[in-house]
């Protein structure tokens, strides 16, 4: 008896403190709200999809924290379902708050680099923030408000010229903070020039009558496939003509696909004297360098023996099923659209800078927290006598701390996969316009656009996308 309430007395005072550490951290990633989301935008129901998301933020599946994700699945719904100013608003206040927390994340993830990073703010993968100034762009052309659209392409260069150089300074400042377990070393982007921003950007200058700067974006479009052939591994598309000369074109940007998921994989960490080792079950050491970067990380003061998992977020390509899009004029084709964009590829590739700070504050947080729970699973199991009470104490302890651990798979739902443009020149005047998806040679959407006036030396710019 004596044994029992003494296990009970220690079984008390533990769990409650491991509960409330679980509940409070708050590390759970909430998806229920994208339940229905695959058929329903199969079924192109924008207004349901919104909606859905809409009560989600009500019944709080979108906390503060979650306040960038909120806004991106908004934004990206309203500019499909054509609710062109409310999208503007949503990505514009998305952005806001991506920058925002930008300034501020560093000095907080390291202040709080015990906690898992589901219970800090979400400020949006690398690719979001791009490819949302591209879809503010799409959405000011669609208004005819061609100066904005520029502004938004113009911001699309800025930022990927800042990246490589933010993920330095992120990694340096934890290389130098108290905080730091491990010297990380940051990736190189090899991402500097985006292809679908520098084509609409030359439709842009084309219609300002700005020949030359067309012609220069054209240039960067020759060096991104030139310099960037990991993410650009297709044929080059056929670029816009630089000048009207009193001629009509009907131009397009389609788009097909889902963007990647973010899914978690578990890795294990064995220590050696100062240094731990990342494996994945059943590969190699050089397939976790391909996975991750790199395989092992100094850790001073770290001590041989120890075995821990933890999760690590990667993201999965959900792609697309079509494999060729086809344009009808008054029903007669006249001609198939050209892939200028995988963007589901820099999704990943932007991915890859930030691995190192998240594999090292992961590995820091998982080290320091399996070594306080396997020296207390001890003290407890001591004071308990062993036996079950010491069993059942530390079965709690590993249910909390795992529990705890969950990879952070925040992401938005709603960016495609892939990216088709392309220019046919028609006479001016009023045309039927049609578009075919094909699967193979299968049909699997027609997207009737009704009837387009097609005006010379002007632009007339199509858009249109599926979701398969």
């Amino acid at each position: 008896m004596r044994r029992t309430g003494r296990i009970i007395k220690i079984l008390s005072f533990i769990l409650p403190l491991l509960l409330a550490l679980v509940s409070c951290a708050s590390v759970q990633t909430m998806n229920k709200q994208y339940k229905e989301m695959d058929d329903l935008l199969i079924k192109r129901d924008f207004e349901r999809a919104s909606a859905i998301i809409s009560e989600a933020k009500e019944d709080e599946l979108y906390k503060e924290k979650d306040r960038v994700l909120y806004y991106l699945d908004m934004g990206m719904l309203n500019f499909f379902n054509q609710a062109y100013t409310e999208s503007i608003e949503n990505l514009t206040a998305a952005e806001y708050a991506i920058e925002e927390l930008y300034t501020r994340s560093v000095g907080k993830g390291i202040a709080s680099v015990l906690l898992n990073d589901n219970a800090l703010d979400y400020f949006g993968e690398d690719y979001e923030d791009i490819y949302l100034n591209i879809f503010k762009a799409l959405s000011f052309v669609h208004m005819n408000n061609f100066e904005s659209a520029m502004v938004e392409l113009r911001r699309v260069n800025l930022k990927l010229s800042m990246l490589e150089d933010r993920y330095k300074q992120y990694i340096d400042e934890y290389n130098n903070s108290g905080e730091a377990e491990a010297q990380l070393q940051p990736l190189e982007s090899r991402f500097h020039n985006d292809v679908l921003a520098r084509y609409l950007s030359m439709l842009l200058y084309r219609e300002d009558s700005d020949y030359d700067g067309a012609r220069i974006d054209g240039n960067f479009i020759d060096d991104a496939f030139a310099q960037q052939t990991q993410l650009y591994q297709f044929a080059k598309p056929q670029l816009p003509e630089l000048e009207y000369n009193g001629r009509s074109f009907l131009n397009f940007v389609v788009f097909t696909g889902r963007s990647p998921a973010k899914l978690a994989r578990t890795i294990f960490i064995d220590s050696g004297n100062s240094i731990v080792y990342l494996t994945y079950k059943g590969e190699d050491d050089a397939y976790v360098d391909r996975l991750i970067g790199f395989h092992t990380i100094i850790m001073p003061g770290v001590k041989a023996g120890f075995h821990f998992k933890f999760e690590l977020p990667y993201l999965s390509r959900r792609g697309s099923d079509i494999s060729s899009i086809s344009v009808l004029v008054d029903g007669n084709e006249v001609g198939q659209l050209n892939l200028t964009e995988n963007m589901e590829l820099i999704a990943e590739e932007t991915f890859k800078l930030k691995q190192p700070l998240i594999v090292g504050k992961t590995v820091a947080r998982t080290v320091t927290k399996g070594i306080v729970k396997e020296l207390s699973k001890s003290a407890v199991n001591e004071a308990a006598g062993g036996g079950i009470g010491g069993l059942l104490a530390g079965l709690a302890m590993d249910i909390a701390v795992d529990a705890t651990e969950n990879a952070d798979t925040r992401l938005s739902q709603f960016f495609p996969a892939f990216a088709y443009t392309g220019e046919f020149e028609i006479p001016s005047g009023e045309h039927e316009i049609e578009l075919i998806y094909y699967s193979g040679r299968k049909e699997v959407f027609r997207d009737y656009k009704g009837i387009i006036d097609v005006k010379s030396d002007s632009l007339n710019l199509i858009q249109s996308f599926v979701f398969q």
